[in-house]
């Protein structure tokens, strides 16, 4: 039999009275009474439906999410002008699919090619993005960044590839931001290692800068590799499949609240003014990034530093890594929506 949840909506208020009231005599038992329009109710209606989501989803990855982690690994390798991108697409599929050569820029057409790895499919996807040469490095530097976008709206997992011979720049880091805020999982790759000075010194400097200037997501995977020698493009491809798992992670509702429970307990949130915050549940409501809602009284007053702490104890506790995190805070009535 298919479970009903019977809710009342447009409850706000003594005119839904009578309709709630009509409502119970349907026979569903009393309805859940809400106000879509100011988000009141929110919170009742999620413990409604919280047995049938436990019984739903009690286990591993469902059905939809097993045959995405089986289609190719949509791989896109971002970077700026002359890092060396199309010479490690040349070295991943060994043979000269893309034009290289010294000069920024020469790169002609945007490019996705299908192939496997180790038996397992990837879709490649290069970022050349149609450009001319421009005789203005400001220009090309514009125009690195526009292509790294075009080509996240393609993909699953993100590589930054830098040139260690130049190490972090701020514009990598520029392009490195939009990708999280895109909500992609990203790994960043130091090419030309093979060439590289005092490398010790290097990869700490730059990890110590993504550190500082990815505040929103730390410990993103950081690899070095060499285009010309092939050098680190197994790792590389490895951790793009373990970061693409992650990214697609979702988790059971009942180990969930379970995690949320003892993540309050061990640090509860504060009481603004004297009046608790009351945590009630959460819920994962999207994977590909994974996107959770916490509902709640009094959750718009909840400070940023405890919403960081949510979302540090779901990556180190839940397994998801690096990937980019969605968290939203529901209270009962939408400060947002009208009296």
């Amino acid at each position: 039999t298919t479970p009903i949840v019977l809710v009342a909506n447009k409850a706000e208020g003594r005119a839904g009275e009578q309709g709630i009231l009509e409502a119970m005599a349907l026979g569903f038992g009393d309805p859940v009474q809400l106000s879509a329009e100011h988000g009141e109710g929110m919170g009742d209606l999620f413990e409604a439906l919280l047995p049938y989501l436990e019984r739903e989803d009690e286990g591993a990855l469902d059905a939809g999410d097993e045959d995405d982690l089986a289609a190719p690994l949509k791989l896109a390798i971002v970077g700026r002008p002359n890092a060396g991108k199309s010479t490690l697409v040349n070295r991943m599929l060994g043979e000269d699919r893309m034009i290289t050569g010294p000069e920024a820029g020469i790169t002609r057409d945007s490019i996705a090619i299908d192939w496997e790895w180790q038996g397992r499919p990837v879709r490649l996807i290069d970022t050349a993005g149609m450009r001319k040469r421009a005789k203005v490095q400001d220009k090309l530097e514009k125009l690195s960044v526009a292509d790294a976008l075009h080509a996240v709206d393609f993909a699953e997992v993100v590589v930054l590839l830098l040139d260690a011979t130049l190490g972090l720049e701020s514009q990598d880091l520029r392009i490195a931001d939009r990708v999280l805020e895109e909500g992609r999982a990203l790994i960043i790759a130091l090419n030309k290692w093979d060439v590289a000075q005092d490398p010790s010194s290097l990869f700490n400097g730059v990890k110590a800068a993504l550190g500082d200037g990815l505040s929103q997501v730390k410990g993103v995977p950081l690899i070095t590799v060499s285009a010309m020698t092939g050098r680190g493009i197994d790792q590389l491809l490895s951790a793009a499949f373990e970061t693409r798992e992650a990214w697609s992670r979702r988790v059971p509702t009942g180990e969930l609240n379970r995690w949320f429970e003892r993540a309050i307990e061990a640090n509860p949130p504060p009481a603004p003014g004297g009046k608790r915050i009351k945590m009630r549940y959460v819920t994962q409501v999207k994977s590909r990034p994974p996107s959770f809602v916490v509902f709640g009284t009094r959750v718009d007053q909840l400070p940023a530093s405890y919403e960081r702490y949510l979302v540090n104890s779901l990556r180190r506790d839940l397994g998801f890594g690096a990937v980019p995190i969605r968290l939203t805070l529901r209270a009962p009535k939408n400060p947002f929506g009208g009296s």
